[in-house]
């Protein structure tokens, strides 16, 4: 009775011993519902996903870009209409400067003008009372000796003209500039090379040089004592041709002068001349005082 009822007991253990798990290969296992249920791998929506974000993130630069080259175009545009609106006052602008440029060269060839009458004047003056005595007719030739090298007077004579031209593809174009282009040094090295040679007295077209004369650029134009020159230049010196022109064409300057002609189309070109005429330099007084023999004693005057 008792083994019986052991047994008994021991059955339901049994049955809950019997109770196994499915087996894993079964149709409810997570691999075969992964397998019938997901058709895409992980990976591949993955990358999908990176792809549509990247393509909407290059759509987004793609409409940046766009929207900067918008902006540009109008600024642009804005920029080139104010550019226009602008272009007639700056026109005037420019042409005022220009006729009151002129009008005061004129000006200021009147008062050069006039300052050489006068000055032609006193020297007749100081030379007539000069020659009243031996004394005073020495010095007044060494005053002409000084005069003529410092170029305060007027010189007449024999001598070489020398003229340099832009080259054709420059000439009256102010807005080109290369080598084809008269420069202040190629003036500069010509009067160099004339002094060197014998010249007695040097212009350039027209404008004596002194002692104190430069010659210099300034933006495209050459100043010659700080007056503006226009190409051709033709450079004057007063001297014995004879022995000038040839030392002058077998130099090294003139030499130069052959090669840009050459190379670059620059006008070149030496001549003799019977007869020059150069005026005085223009001189400008820089200080002046008056010597105390000048001054009467205080006794002495009425």
């Amino acid at each position: 009775m008792e083994a019986q009822t052991s047994r008994d007991d021991q059955q339901p253990a049994a049955a809950v011993g019997s109770q196994r798990p499915a087996p894993s290969g079964g149709l409810d296992s997570p691999l075969f519902l992964d397998v019938t249920t997901i058709t895409i791998d992980p990976a591949y929506v993955q990358a999908a996903a990176s792809r549509a974000q990247s393509g909407e993130t290059r759509r987004g630069g793609r409409s940046a870009l766009l929207g900067l080259l918008v902006i540009l175009g109008l600024l642009l545009t804005i920029a080139a209409r104010q550019t226009r609106l602008a272009a007639p006052a700056a026109s005037r602008a420019r042409e005022a400067l220009i006729a009151d440029a002129r009008a005061r060269t004129v000006r200021s060839d009147s008062l050069q003008a006039r300052l050489a009458d006068l000055r032609s004047e006193a020297d007749s003056v100081r030379d007539s009372g000069l020659r009243t005595s031996s004394e005073g007719q020495a010095m007044a030739a060494r005053l002409g000796r000084l005069e003529l090298v410092a170029g305060s007077v007027a010189v007449r004579g024999p001598g070489v003209e020398v003229t340099l031209r832009d080259a054709p593809d420059v000439e009256g174009k102010e807005d080109l500039a290369g080598d084809g282009t008269v420069r202040d040094r190629d003036l500069q090295e010509l009067v160099n090379a004339l002094w060197s040679v014998g010249a007695e007295a040097i212009a350039i077209n027209g404008l004596r040089l002194g002692t104190l004369t430069a010659i210099r650029e300034a933006g495209q134009a050459i100043l010659v004592d700080y007056r503006p020159v226009s190409p051709p230049y033709v450079v004057a010196a007063v001297g014995d041709p004879d022995s000038m022109e040839p030392a002058f064409a077998d130099g090294e300057t003139a030499a130069a002068f052959r090669t840009l002609r050459e190379l670059y189309g620059i006008g070149f070109d030496v001549r003799r001349r019977s007869e020059l005429e150069l005026p005085p330099a223009v001189s400008r007084l820089r200080h002046a005082a008056v010597p105390q023999a000048a001054s009467p004693s205080p006794a002495a005057r009425p």
